[in-house]
């Protein structure tokens, strides 16, 4: 397969309970299904519960669930009935861990494999950048690769987007397309597709990102937070090929032509220009 259609969810904010958030996902989706028909779509990061990394508060602990668990089945129902691999996002609990996770299903409705976000982040000036996950999250240890019909695909998780390393081994490993579910907010706006364009250009590969859109505000919050979507796909030399802006449950489509990797790949392969012996003071150091 050269050519893959794919489309990301981009999340509003959370409607006060799981059911009535879930019937907005499903409603977004099913349109999805019907006005694009997707290989694969993917929602934003924690697309089950609020934002709540900028409080302390351990009711929120009450809203994590296991893999699989309801997220997982009815995720799945939705994938076989429409026919396409879906990468939804959960709260997850394991045993007496938590995770901030990530999975994927496929048409047949089959769980495929799990992303644990890796890199938790913790804000060390709360005025500017009120986040604290490692309040709730362990991360997880492995950058896995998945099959999607031949095509190998990674998963990132917000944060994750910003260690350069983390989108290198995943092209070392073979990914052709890493989706990255987002829901960031605040200063990170600006420098946000910039960003995404730099990892997919120097990696020759592309990136999905699915952010969460509109003000949400949990106990304990003094401000609504903005969550700015600019959901986008970006293409192996950087370039944008569809963006969004902050509509909440907006829907982010296109369709990439995966023999754009190999065209940049033949001008300029960055890999066969790599000197790892030169890097190991990357994994020495902090």
């Amino acid at each position: 397969m050269q050519t893959i259609k794919v489309a990301g969810i981009q999340m509003g904010t959370y409607t006060g309970d799981y059911e009535s958030n879930m019937s907005n996902a499903l409603t977004a989706l099913d349109k999805t299904a019907s006005d694009f028909k997707p290989d694969i779509v993917c929602f934003s990061e924690l697309m089950t519960v609020p934002y709540f990394a900028c409080t302390y508060n351990d009711k929120f602990f009450e809203l994590a669930e296991p893999i699989p668990g309801r997220t997982t089945k009815i995720m799945a129902d939705a994938a076989k009935k429409h026919g396409f691999h879906i990468i939804a996002t959960t709260f997850e609990k394991a045993e007496d861990k938590y995770y901030n996770s990530a999975f994927l299903v496929s048409p047949a409705g089959e769980l495929k494999g799990v992303y644990r976000k890796v890199h938790i982040p913790k804000s060390g000036d709360r005025k500017l950048l009120p986040i604290d996950e490692q309040y709730y999250f362990s991360g997880g240890n492995d950058l896995p690769v998945f099959d999607l019909n031949g095509i190998p695909i990674g998963i990132l998780i917000c944060f994750d987007r910003s260690i350069t390393e983390s989108f290198r081994v995943l092209m070392l490993k073979g990914a052709k397309i890493v989706f990255v579910p987002v829901a960031t907010f605040g200063m990170r706006k600006d420098p946000f597709w910039e960003e995404l364009k730099v990892r997919g250009m120097e990696n020759h590969i592309f990136v999905i990102a699915v952010n969460k859109a509109g003000d949400e505000i949990c106990e304990g919050e003094e401000v609504k937070r903005h969550h700015f979507g600019r959901s986008c796909i970006i293409g192996p030399m950087g370039d944008m090929l569809a963006s969004l802006e902050d509509e909440p449950f907006g829907v982010l489509t296109g369709t990439i032509d995966l023999s754009a990797i190999d065209l940049w790949v033949k001008i300029v392969d960055w890999r066969s220009f790599r000197k790892p012996k030169l890097y190991d003071i990357i994994t020495k150091t902090r």
